[in-house]
């Protein structure tokens, strides 16, 4: 088991709407208690964990598709955050990377090790920029590749980090004993039909149907492959303080098919029709003897 420190916010929830969804199998030792009778029945549920891409206006940016994942348009100079929903029970670890960069560190980093947020039970935390110190961070805003954060830190670091502008990852993580210690604490009650005024639902989210939330969000239209120009920048400072606490994880996503992975990148141009090009005389053919 992996022992982590992870920097909590204390500020920064919002309400939820989900857009980037990864519906991801969690295993769950449901404690049932049938008319007084108490037994354990293993169960696995899919769980809606979701990123979500908030423009400047506070509105969630529309997705669409490039290469099976979802897909943003940026908009040059824009300002955006990251929400991260927790649908479990239990805390939830985040790894949560920009353009490949831990957005904590501000370190290249893989999907379970690195600096992680820490969300609460049924919580939702909105990440507004790049955590520069325990108390303030700097925003997130879309700009050109060779203006980025990650090319910055490439001649830093002496890497070819600016690769990988253009997505944001984001894995989630927790402790398989917390999840059973807290369907021990809050079964499942059942009654026959002797006693219908005495049905009382669980305590804790109901099993999410598999048939429903097989599969990513929202995949909407195909695009077309181009050069990737966008990255993000680090933008201006502001408030958001934080606290570090241990937290030990064993179970989550740890390969990149099961990560939550957001492409981005400028939207093309559209072409601008002209109806009325400039007018010219009719050129000249150059002259043949004899021709005329």
């Amino acid at each position: 088991m992996n022992r982590i420190v992870a920097a909590l916010p204390l500020l920064g929830l919002a309400s939820l709407s989900f857009a980037a969804e990864k519906s991801f199998p969690v295993h769950e030792r449901r404690v049932i208690v049938d008319d007084g009778a108490s037994r354990v029945e293993p169960r696995t549920t899919y769980q809606p964990f979701s990123v979500e891409v908030v423009g400047e206006d506070g509105a969630d940016k529309p997705e669409s598709s490039r290469s099976g994942r979802p897909f943003v348009a940026a908009a040059p100079g824009e300002r955006y955050s990251l929400r991260l929903h927790n649908p479990l029970p239990v805390r939830v670890a985040v790894t949560l990377t920009v353009d490949g960069l831990n957005s904590i560190s501000g370190k290249p980093s893989g999907i379970a090790d690195g600096q992680k947020w820490l969300l609460e039970p049924f919580s939702t935390v909105v990440i507004r920029g790049w955590q520069v110190d325990q108390g303030e961070s700097r925003r997130f805003f879309f700009t050109d590749k060779p203006k980025s954060y990650a090319k910055w830190r490439e001649g830093q670091l002496g890497k070819d980090l600016s690769a990988n502008c253009g997505v944001i990852g984001a894995a989630f993580f927790w402790n398989q004993a917390e999840l059973d210690r807290y369907y021990e604490a809050n079964p499942e009650y059942r009654y026959t039909t002797r006693y219908p005024w005495r049905l009382q639902p669980a305590n804790g989210p109901y099993a999410a149907d598999e048939a429903n939330l097989a599969g990513s969000a929202a995949p909407r239209g195909a695009a077309e492959p181009r050069r990737q120009e966008a990255g993000t920048g680090m933008g201006e400072r502001e408030s958001h303080p934080t606290t570090e606490v241990a937290f030990d994880f064993d179970t989550g996503m740890y390969s990149l098919d099961q990560a939550i992975v957001i492409y981005y990148d400028f939207a093309p141009r559209p072409p601008s029709p002209n109806p009325f090009p400039a007018l010219s005389y009719a050129p000249e053919m150059p002259t043949t003897p004899g021709v005329y």
